[in-house]
């Protein structure tokens, strides 16, 4: 194996945690094989890193790795940005054109988001995946195309099979090998690992101070859902490092958002608030009676605060989930609440 630009693609893709691991030794295994890879996972979870990680990981690295992200192309012009055309082919192709498969060539064709391929397309795609032959739009001849083929969905396939988006026989062309890519949240101390590694790099492209995350920033960070997984979290560190600077970032630069309890398919829900009639929203292990409400509203607002802290066990993260809050929030509140004007 060509271990110097495999080790360069896995390390874009930090981990030390079991699922991470798991991947890793995946595509190891798989890499010099030319079977096509299918790649599921949520959203922001690295797909696409993991699909050159394989392609540097095969017998030929140096090779071109082409990606088209199917549901980032219209749809009267995906054919053409896949298999190419020829000048008048139609309105506005004024000149031939190779298409990424044949720009793939010797390589690696990686397709993203493979389920929101039209279905009229998906029957070319597997003929291809058949032959070896493209044809390229308003020509009668076919070429011989030589790639490994990986494609990658935020979906369930198999669901999207049953509902007809997605070609059984397609499905089953693409399907040989199979690689899934972890949430964020399943990741444990990748989070900060991550989140350490975005803060230097970014804290120098930004030329700010930081060097380092606090523990309390930690605490905040492996307590988060993270539904948007990755990406969120690069977000969520570019924000601080934009709007805040010093040696170390703490838990009160963090802007975490509070994701809805229901958000749609794919969104994990952050928390499970029970209402007691008439009064707030509060988790049920406190047991409240109406009267501890009866007083000035900072009062109630850090009692229930406290009382649910205390009831997750001193668990901040855990207790901003119930409350529907983000933990940066009871971390500014709680310091407030210590302020000589206050008492």
């Amino acid at each position: 194996m060509n271990s110097k630009p495999f080790d360069a693609a896995v390390a874009a893709m930090i981990g030390e945690s079991p699922p991470m691991l798991e991947v890793f030794r995946r595509i190891a295994a798989i890499g010099r094989s030319r079977a096509p890879l299918f790649i599921t996972g949520e959203t922001g979870t690295g797909k696409e890193l993991c699909a050159e990680a394989v392609h540097a990981a095969g017998n030929r690295p140096d090779a071109p790795f082409v990606a088209i992200n199917c549901g980032a192309i219209p749809r009267d012009l995906i054919e053409s940005e896949i298999f190419g055309h020829l000048r008048g082919s139609f309105t506005g192709a004024i000149a031939d054109r190779p298409g990424a498969a044949a720009l793939a060539h010797g390589g690696t064709f990686f397709l993203d988001e493979i389920c929101e391929m039209d279905q009229a397309l998906q029957i070319k795609l597997l003929r291809f995946l058949q032959t070896g032959k493209i044809q390229r739009v308003g020509s009668a001849v076919t070429e011989q195309i030589d790639v490994r083929i990986i494609c990658a969905t935020n979906r369930d396939p198999m669901a999207e099979v049953k509902a007809g988006r997605l070609r059984e026989d397609l499905f089953y062309r693409l399907h040989v090998l199979s690689i899934t890519m972890p949430p964020l949240c399943d990741r444990g101390s990748d989070i900060t690992t991550l989140a350490a590694r975005f803060l230097i790099s970014m804290a120098r492209e930004e030329k700010k101070s930081f060097r380092r995350l606090s523990r309390s920033a930690e605490t905040v960070l492996l307590g988060h859902h993270w539904p948007g997984n990755v990406r969120e979290l690069q977000n969520v560190i570019r924000q601080a490092v934009v709007l805040h600077d010093g040696e170390e970032l703490t838990a009160e630069m963090l802007s975490i958002p509070v994701h809805p309890i229901s958000a749609g398919p794919g969104v994990r829900a952050d928390r499970d608030p029970v209402s007691i009639s008439g009064l707030p929203q509060v988790h049920p292990a406190l047991n409240l009676p109406p009267s501890f409400f009866a007083r000035e509203l900072w009062r109630i607002e850090r009692d229930v605060i406290e009382e649910t802290v205390t009831a997750c066990g001193g668990s901040v993260p855990k207790a901003a989930r119930i409350l529907g809050v983000s933990p940066s929030t009871l971390y500014r509140k709680r310091e407030s609440w210590e302020l000589p004007s206050r008492h």
